[in-house]
């Protein structure tokens, strides 16, 4: 054997019996080209190989480095070799234990050349084996290395007996030297794009947990796909332990197992699965293996490890990897042991995740709940009742909100007229702007007009500077003027004007002032009959009564007596702090049974006066309710009032048989319509309520045209 250290310069210049000099440098300089060539490692070894076996006039060559283990030299590339040569080149690593000349120059460090096969002693079984060189030929073996560090071995061989001058063994030596540091400088190059994989690997599956808040298989899958690929694992295994249920689950990349605890998969026992779990430390088994009496879980996967698993204080387990030889690098281990611990915090936040979300649920289950029984309670924007009549007067509003033409609400006194119109104002697009609600009632002729119209400086005698009106303040914006009927016929015709003219001008002023204002108007008493016996003007009444709304008195509302009886007990508990739990079944009869003449009004007065003497955290009781109310249900008074009915009998009289008849059909309708709004619009449950058939309640609502 030989060795040379002489450089390129001397080698180049010195007389030496090799054929093409020229050949030879380019090649060389082909080869120091590849120190910036972006290829892998694979197509750089090739490149060179294909070169030098060229070059030198050599048959055939290989290149193979050690792999992870540093007990094995894998091929890595061949040159000239036919199919099957090369199957069994890839397949067959030679074990540095061996005795052969590959593994001789790799743990020495020094090349080796083989002149003639048939008699050098150097030539064993395992070289002839891998060579198919019995006979004859030659063969030149370097080490590829960087300063004294071996990672593989080049070698070439001639089918033919060859003899190599000092000038070729230079050459060769010279081409192994460039080849170590243009192939080690490219699997730095391959090393940082692992560790970039890696860290992107990590990166991406981190996100992907920490997106799942649900407590399923994604994120078992995320990280047994992910550990696999930074690890370059062929086989993974999810292990946890579930301490306060005594079971655990094993997930091996096929199935998922979950027992008790005692009868805990045989494979686990034996492997470094419970230390890493005792320990709660990373546990790495691989070459070169030292007897610690492990079994490997999967046969022919030897290189190992576990990585512990902590999620909360309720499970504990591993995360388990193998791979057939190659070693685990100090970098693949601290990427893997980053994202088990992100995989814990995925799993600590979709737990705590799925408990607020069961909390939520529970949550939004009582607030629907209470928002059931608010919209119950409230129906159209914050008025109470959900009986058939007041679904159409919620259905008037919505319908004329959006116009500007003038309204008029008629109903007993405490019905809620106020409330309708501020529910107009509401739902109407001036909402922004002002509401000014006038009582015409409450202030007398002379100064309404002075209040409605405003007035200049001087006026009149107390005018000692210029007042603006209601009018103009409502500008823009939705005026109430309640008790329609009590304004003096005088101001009505001032009044008709600005309506019908659009502008105002103060008292004793001369300037028209544009007005853009929606009018409601509300009364309780009788307009039609006011304009017929000349109280009340017939052109204001038609200019004001364009959209009707007749609200019904409280006891025509059926059940919403009930919900509005209900709605202030929960106001006045929050008032007076009483915890009172409602009505017993017979006071609720007795507020059914009540006429109600003062309407909403009188059942919130009474109410307060009941909750007022009521004791905390009772129940509502008959003998409660105020004695008047007791004596209506006690005598069974259950009167209707004929002024429902009847029509004005001072007209020139009426068809007694006609009008009798009427009563009696209207009267049968007021009875099925109250039974049919107690049972929610169930014919069975009404037909029930009255005590006959449901076809005769349908025969029934048919006579007085309710179907």
């Amino acid at each position: 054997m030989v060795t040379t250290s002489r450089n390129v310069d001397v080698l180049l210049t010195s007389s030496m019996p090799l054929e093409d000099k020229d050949k030879l440098l380019k090649t060389l300089l082909r080869i120091t080209s590849l120190l910036t060539n972006p290829s892998s490692v694979g197509e750089i070894m090739q490149k060179i190989l294909d070169d030098v076996v060229d070059a030198l006039g050599f048959d055939q060559g290989i290149i193979r480095t050690c792999d992870d283990s540093q007990q094995f030299l894998k091929t890595r590339v061949v040159k000239n070799y036919k199919a099957e040569e090369a199957k069994r080149a890839f397949a067959a690593a030679i074990n540095l234990a061996d005795d052969c000349v590959a593994s001789k120059v790799y743990k020495t460090g020094k090349a080796m050349v083989i002149e003639d096969v048939s008699t050098d002693p150097r030539m064993t079984d395992t070289d002839r084996l891998l060579t198919r060189i019995n006979d004859r030929g030659s063969i030149f073996c370097a080490p590829l290395k960087i300063g004294n560090e071996v990672f593989g071995i080049t070698a070439t061989w001639c089918r033919q007996r060859k003899s190599f001058f000092p000038e070729m063994m230079d050459m060769f030596l010279t081409f192994a030297n460039q080849m170590s540091i243009i192939i080690h400088n490219a699997q730095l190059f391959e090393n940082n794009a692992e560790k970039i994989h890696q860290l992107t690997v990590l990166g991406k599956a981190v996100s992907e947990m920490n997106s799942s808040y649900v407590l399923d298989n994604h994120i078992r899958e995320v990280l047994t796909t992910a550990a696999m690929d930074i690890a370059s694992a062929s086989k993974a295994m999810f292990y946890i332990i579930d301490d306060k249920k005594n079971r655990f689950l094993i997930h091996d990349g096929d199935q998922v197992t979950t027992e008790e605890e005692q009868l805990r998969n045989a494979r686990i026992e034996p492997s470094i699965i419970p230390e890493a779990i005792a320990s709660n430390a990373i546990i790495v088994k691989q070459p070169p293996f030292a007897e610690d009496g492990f079994i490997p879980i999967f046969d022919g996967f030897d290189s190992e490890l576990a990585i512990p698993l902590r999620i909360g204080d309720k499970f504990r387990g591993a995360l388990y990897l193998a791979k057939e030889r190659n070693r685990y690098t100090e970098d693949q281990v601290n990427v893997l042991d980053i994202l088990v611990k992100n995989a814990c915090t995925a799993y600590d936040n979709a737990i705590m995740h799925s408990l607020l979300s069961r909390e939520a649920r529970s949550l939004k289950t009582e607030v629907e709940k209470l928002k059931e029984r608010e919209d119950s309670l409230l129906g159209f924007d914050n008025i109470i009742g959900t009986s058939t009549k007041m679904d159409g007067i919620f259905h008037v509003i919505k319908e004329v909100a959006g116009h500007n033409t003038p309204v008029l609400i008629q109903g007993e006194s405490g019905t809620g007229k106020e409330l309708i119109a501020r529910a107009i104002h509401r739902q109407s697009n001036r909402n922004s702007k002002a509401f000014v609600d006038v009582n015409c009632a409450a202030i007398p002729g002379t100064l309404l007009e002075s209040e409605l119209f405003g007035y200049e400086a001087g006026a009149f005698t107390d005018a000692r500077k210029k007042k603006i009106g209601l009018l103009d303040y409502a500008n823009g914006g939705t005026m109430l003027l309640d008790e329609i009927g009590d304004m003096s016929f005088p101001l009505q015709a001032k009044f008709l004007r600005v309506l019908e003219e659009g502008h105002l001008r103060r008292l004793g002023g001369t300037e028209n002032i544009p007005l853009d204002v929606r009018f409601v108007f509300s009364t309780n008493r009788d307009l039609s009959r006011m304009v017929k016996e000349g109280l009340f003007r017939e052109d204001l009444y038609y200019r004001i009564s364009v959209v009707p709304v007749v609200l019904p008195p409280l006891r025509e509302r059926g059940t919403d007596i009930l919900l509005l009886a209900h709605h202030y007990v929960e106001e006045f508990n929050r008032k007076f702090r009483k915890k009172v739990r409602g009505f017993s079944k017979e006071a609720e009869q007795i507020l059914l049974a009540y006429r109600w003449a003062g309407n909403v009004r009188e059942l919130k007065n009474i109410m307060e006066r009941v909750m007022i003497l009521q004791n905390v955290g009772t129940t509502i009781l008959p003998e409660n309710l105020p004695a008047e109310m007791r004596a209506t249900e006690e005598g069974g008074d259950y009167r209707i009032s004929l002024d429902t009915f009847l029509p004005d009998l001072t007209s020139g009289g009426i068809d007694y048989t006609t009008m009798t008849e009427e009563i009696t059909r209207n009267v049968k309708g007021k009875i099925l319509e109250k039974a049919l709004e107690l049972s929610r619009g169930k014919k069975t449950e009404a037909a029930r309520l009255l005590n006959i058939s449901r076809y005769k309640l349908i025969r029934e609502q048919k006579k007085s045209g309710l179907s």
